[in-house]
């Protein structure tokens, strides 16, 4: 017969935390720079990687191509909830020869949110 105090029986629906590796930065692309950064929804608030209890960040060393990278360790419940954001560039808009003097040009850039749940060995799905 067990003897153990019920606070320290483990409930059958529970999932050990799984540890997961996020990687982010900003990156040189056609006509300015792409830059990847990923959220994590803390209770009912998104907030970013580097803001979760005990996540643990490292600057990358930097390669051809790259401004800046950090890889961000994380350890999660299954289940949690990702928003990888990355803001790139807008394509050329084709412009009148004289379009400058009207106005100052604006850089327009194109966000992509994709969204991500963690899976039971800590990899990331796309939601059904």
């Amino acid at each position: 017969m067990a003897t153990g105090r019920p606070s320290e029986a483990k409930p059958s629906g529970t999932r050990p935390p799984v540890s997961i590796e996020l990687t982010e930065g900003e990156y040189i692309a056609a006509r300015g720079k792409t830059k990847v950064t990923w959220l994590i929804k803390l209770n009912d608030a998104w907030v970013h990687i580097s803001e979760w209890p005990g996540a643990a960040t490292e600057r990358c060393q930097t390669k051809s191509g790259m401004v800046w990278q950090n890889l961000t360790r994380l350890s999660v419940l299954p289940g949690a909830q990702l928003t990888r954001v990355e803001s790139r560039p807008a394509p050329y808009a084709r412009r009148d020869a004289l379009d400058y003097l009207k106005s100052a040009p604006d850089v327009k850039r194109r966000t992509i949110r994709q969204e991500f749940r963690v899976g039971k060995r800590g990899e990331l799905l796309r939601p059904d």
